[in-house]
């Protein structure tokens, strides 16, 4: 009896370092693909889709979705076909598991992809909440796969990029595709 019981422990002992283990990796996974996921608050997240003036129907595309919470209230509140993309297995697993539990699959999903590689074209409104250097790296993408008039919104500045709003406090940027040069007049809310 007491075998059994030790060599239950020693295998629960096991599980819980890998789960660990595994936990630990996947936090920081992601710093080496673009970004640490760092959650936004819901009201900063609410702001800036307010800002891009979403509206049902639209597409919209989260590069970077963490644990789904943008998608999810892009789905459920602003009723768009929201979509994001996630290098971390288990966050896209987490985040998918949520869509299907609040019944969003219809108007939401997390792809487990590359920001890099992912086909942006279709989009409406893309949301990046990645590092500056990040938002740099994918400017060409950008460019080449979003047609002129796509929102893209940040809480990064994208490099030599003008946004068409621009909240200095809450650092909330509100590009447009075709409208980024130096002659775009900025509006500071």
């Amino acid at each position: 009896m007491l075998i059994w019981s030790l060599a239950h422990i020693f295998l629960l002992f096991q599980w819980i370092i890998g789960c660990s283990l595994v936990l630990t990796i996947s936090a920081y996974m992601a710093n080496f693909f673009g970004a640490m996921w760092v959650p936004s608050s819901l009201p900063t997240i609410r702001k800036l889709l307010t800002l891009a003036q979403i509206t049902p129907g639209q597409r919209f595309i989260d590069l970077g979705a963490g644990d789904g919470r943008v998608v999810i209230m892009v789905a459920r509140q602003f009723q768009a076909q929201a979509i994001g993309v996630e290098i971390d297995p288990f966050r896209c697993l987490f985040a998918n598991g949520m869509i299907m539990w609040l019944g969003l699959r219809q108007r939401a999903w997390v792809y487990y992809a590359d920001v890099f590689e992912f086909d942006l074209t279709g989009a409406d409104v893309v949301f990046i909440y990645l590092t500056k250097a990040t938002n740099q790296r994918l400017k060409p993408s950008l460019m080449a796969q979003l047609r002129p008039g796509v929102k893209v919104i940040t809480r990064f500045a994208i490099p030599d990029w003008t946004p068409l709003l621009l909240d200095d406090i809450a650092m909330l940027f509100v590009y447009e595709i075709g409208h980024t040069g130096a002659d775009v007049e900025t509006k500071l809310l």
